[in-house]
Parts: C-alpha cells; structure tokens; sequence
C-alpha cells in the first residue's frame, strides 16, 4: 500500500522519511481499533501500526478451525455506534473467527479508519526522548513515527508460546501454530496429525482435526474443566430483539464483574440440599456460553468445599461422555480447580477421543524429549507424524510487550521494569515512561476484554486532551501510585481459589517467568470506579509536566 503521510508538517530536524504525529496506536484488534476512533475524533493526528496484512488482532492471527467467541457475540462488539448496531446482523450466538474478522473489517471502513492503519509494520522498539517528549517508534521494515502519545493495544493473547523441546527446526513435515494459522489453511485430510496443548485452541481444533486426519494423536499437559459451548444461530426474530434490548444488554455488561450480561448467584451451594444443587448445575452445564463458571454460585470461587462440588460434577459429566475409563481419567484435571484456569468451552470435544484412530498422550506421564525429523520422540517411544499443530497458548498478558524494545526516562527497559512482574498504575501508565498508555493491558483487564478498553480507550482520549488543553507535555504516574496500585491488584485475589492458581494469568506456563498475578479481579465495576475516583480527584497519581 502506499506510505502514509502525516497531515502533520515534518520538522526541519527530522529526516524525511521519519512521520511526526500526535498519536500513535500500536495493534489492530477490537480495543485499538475503537481507540484510533476515539483519537481522531477528538481531533488528534493519529495513525496506526498493525504487524499483520489486515484488522483484527487475535481474529486476523488465529484463524485456525474452530476459532469462535465464548462470550455472546452482541455482548463482545461495539456499542459506541447507533448505526452499526442496526446495520449488522450476528449469525451466532457464539460467532466464529471468520464472521469476527468480517465485522471488525466492516466497523474500520464504515467509519473511514483503513487509511490510518499501516499494515505489515511490525513495530520493533519505541523509545523515549525526554528532550522532545515524544517517542521514537521503529518497524522491522526500518519505518520510523515520532509520535507525542504512543498507545498500545497489543492484547493478552498475543505473543504465540512453544514447547522448549529441540529439534523442530529439522523436523521434515508441515506444522502450525494456531496463533499464527496461515491464510491458506492447512491440509489435514488422510495425515497422521499431532496436536499439541489441550487449551482453549486446543480444545476447539481437535474435533475438526479428527474429522480430516487418518490418525490423530493429541498430546495434553494439563487437562482443563473444559464445558459445552451450546452454540445456535440467530434468527432475524431474535436479531430484532437483541437490537431492542440492547440498552438492557449494555447495562448488564455494565454491572457484572465479568463484563458479560452474567453475574453469579449470590445463594450458598454449601447451605442448598444436593439435589437442588445439582438441578443448578445441570442447567448450567447444559446453557450456552460461559454461565458455567460466570453465573454460577459466588462460593464456587471462594470456597474450595463448594469448588469441589463442582468439580464432581462436571468429572461425572466427562466420564458419562468418554467410553475409556482410563482416558475419561486422564481427562479430568487434578492440578486445579474450576476456574482457577478460564475453562474453555467445546463442541464434542470429549467425543472425539471415543474415536479408534484418536490416541491421549499425557506428557506429564510421557515428557517430549525431541522433535525429529520424522515426527515426536518422548521418554517412551517415537510418534511418526506427518503435521504438527501447536495449541501450546501464548506468552501471555506482557509477552507481546516483552518482545518489543521499549525504553522509558534514562533509557530504562520496560523489559527490567517489569522483572518481577507487570508494574502500572490503573493498568494505563508506567512510571517512568511518559506518555505511554495500555489499553487491554496487564492489571487492568479479565472477563468480557472489550468491555474493559472501551472505558480504557474513552479515558485515555481524555486524559491526552486534558494534557493539551492545559498545556503540559508529558504525564506519567508516579512510583508510589504504581506501588498502591500493585497492593490493591494483589489484595484482588487473596481469600479466592484464585490465590493458589497456576496459570497463564500468573505467567505459570513461561519456564522461568516469577509468579506474578497479570490480570485484575476485583470486578470491573470496582476497576471503572477506581479509575473514576483517581480522574474526578485531579488525576490522583499522576504528575504533569510543561
């Protein structure tokens, strides 16, 4: 595509080929693209830097089959636009990645967002200049931005994880990662196939790979409290209704911690007789989407007496569906309760291992040792295969940011700034590095993720107008906010099943990463009224500077 031009003029200073804008937003999902919205709303020059060939973040990277929603379609999009609630009409209840990438495409060109967007520029460092305060952005292609406000939307599930196993570099087959799924697809059909990783990706690719390949062998390190998704179309009737509840619809997502339009019962399971608990359960179990664990009892996640209850539950569950006892076993996790890890939703997922050319490897029993040329060596044997699908997860939370050079005040790494584990303040700021804001970062997002940025992109298009309308040229927070607001993130979590979690929400599935919690769990009610609180206070916590 062509190269953008900044409206802005170029200073005599900077070389031609260097573009000076107000704004910079860096990722293409759902959050930066309604925070490009936001910006040049209000006025700003802004552009944006996308690695891929188009929109969407994770529904442009993770194309692989199977891809969908776990939260209801009309509850996961846009809101901010009459116009584009009543032009668009969602198919599913829980739409797949490619109807996801479709709409995310519609809303940038329905309201003239694509020629702000430079695809294919996958941004390498962005530093800091205390001189000029502004930042210096640099793409792998060697394109440089000098932008006053550098934002970043490069979402939680960004940065694609591998087994630490060597040799896939001489393994001689095809292989994928379902992060990284390529546009063309892969051919599955009559191949011996081996996925590995049996999260979420996991969990939604293996059923369409059994149907394809000749032998499917699925390699699972942990199980997970995996839950029907209960999936159905969206009829124009109920398309119609939605359309007349949305206010309704809004307003619960509003109010649940979640995000979602589900809140949990606030009724003791521990207080109610077994057999109307169990009537609870099973029409949780059997409703559609994630009300399993969001609508479910309060002391489900506080109290481990009534999490083991569930578990029970769902156990019996996995094994009415697997014919193997042994399999149905091994199945069932044993390292965590239900909704210590997001539990992924499935459509026959327990089924396919009924299958007779479908074979559970459990690398906790049977580590890899090597990938071959061949296919997978484990301490037990050789499994010759001739396609590897890696559903091994991502790097999740600050991998994607790790895996740029930021540099703040004095050169400082954000990398050595977050050694110990992701430090901001409101989950929007880093002391030390100005004028850089997070959107869909780390401690400020769980549950229903577009539902925290559309907050997080309107205050971030306040606070840089607050700023030039007073103004100052920079705004960092200081150490002592950042260090309250790490107290309360952590204070979120203590007293819950979730305190004992390991998960990627920790960083527990990075060899080496220190346990640090990434995400926020105090509901985002709570988190919408803190940031409230520190705005309506002066912004409480943050110093300006001319």
């Amino acid at each position: 595509m062509p190269e953008l031009q900044s409206t802005t003029a170029t200073p005599s200073s900077e070389p031609a080929d260097v573009t000076v804008l107000d704004a910079l937003v860096i990722g293409s999902g759902i959050s930066g693209i309604y925070q490009l919205y936001t910006l040049r709303e209000a006025g700003l020059d802004v552009q944006m830097l996308e690695a891929g060939s188009g929109v969407g973040g994770v529904w442009f990277w993770n194309r692989y089959p199977g891809a969908r929603f776990d939260s209801e379609s009309y509850a996961y999009g846009y809101f901010f636009s009459e116009e584009l609630l009543e032009e668009w009409d969602w198919s599913e209840e829980y739409a797949g990645q490619p109807e996801t990438e479709r709409y995310l495409n519609h809303a940038v060109d329905r309201f003239g967002l694509r020629s702000l967007i430079n695809f294919e520029e996958r941004v390498t460092s962005a530093h800091w200049d205390a001189e000029d305060r502004r930042w210096t952005v640099t793409s792998a292609t060697g394109r440089v931005w000098r932008p006053q406000y550098l934002v970043t939307a490069l979402g939680i599930l960004s940065a694609p994880a591998f087994p630490s196993a060597p040799g896939l570099e001489d393994f001689r087959g095809e292989w994928a990662h379902t992060g990284l799924w390529p546009d063309e697809g892969v051919d599955l059909a009559g191949k011996k196939v081996a996925v590995i990783g049996t999260g979420s990706s996991g969990v939604q690719i293996i059923p369409f790979v059994a149907d394809d390949a000749e032998r499917l062998v699925v390699f699972q390190r942990s199980p997970n409290w995996c839950t029907p998704i209960n999936n159905f179309a969206i009829t124009p009737e109920r398309m119609q209704d939605i359309r007349e509840r949305i206010d309704e619809i809004w307003e619960a997502t509003q109010l649940s911690p979640s995000g979602s339009m589900h809140r949990p019962m606030t009724e003791s399971s521990l207080d109610m007789d077994p057999e109307e608990r169990r009537k609870q359960f099973d029409r949780l179990y059997d409703s559609p989407g994630l009300i399993m664990a969001l609508g479910n009892f309060r002391d489900v996640a506080l109290d481990k007496r009534a999490n083991d209850n569930v578990t029970a539950y769902i156990a019996e569950r996995i094994r009415a569906r697997v014919d193997d006892p042994e399999v149905a076993d091994r199945l069932i996790p044993k390292d965590h309760g239900f909704g210590q890890k997001r539990p992924p939703l499935e459509n026959g997922y327990y089924e396919v291992f009924n299958r007779p050319h479908v074979s559970l490897v459990s690398t906790a029993d049977e580590p890899i040792v090597r990938f071959t040329e061949t296919g997978i060596e484990t301490t037990h044997g050789h499994y010759e295969v001739d396609v590897i699908i890696f559903a091994t997860g991502f790097e999740a939370v600050v991998g994607s940011y790790n895996r740029i050079d930021i540099r703040g005040v004095h050169g400082h790494r954000l990398v050595d700034h977050w050694e110990a584990g992701p430090r901001t303040y409101l989950g929007l700021q880093v002391n030390g590095f100005p004028n850089l804001f997070l959107i869909g970062g780390p401690q400020g997002t769980a549950g229903n993720i577009p539902r925290a940025t559309d907050f997080q992109a309107n205050w971030v298009t306040d606070m840089i107008t607050h700023v030039r309308k007073h103004g100052y040229r920079s705004v960092q927070p200081t150490e002592a906010a950042e260090d309250a607001w790490i107290d309360h993130v952590n204070s979120g979590i203590v007293g819950t099943m979730q305190e004992s979690a390991e998960s990627w929400a920790f960083g527990s599935n990075v060899p080496g990463r220190k346990r640090a919690f990434l995400l926020y769990a105090g509901g985002l009610p709570q988190y919408r009224e803190r940031i409230r609180e520190a705005t309506d206070h002066d912004y409480e916590g943050f110093e300006f500077r001319r």
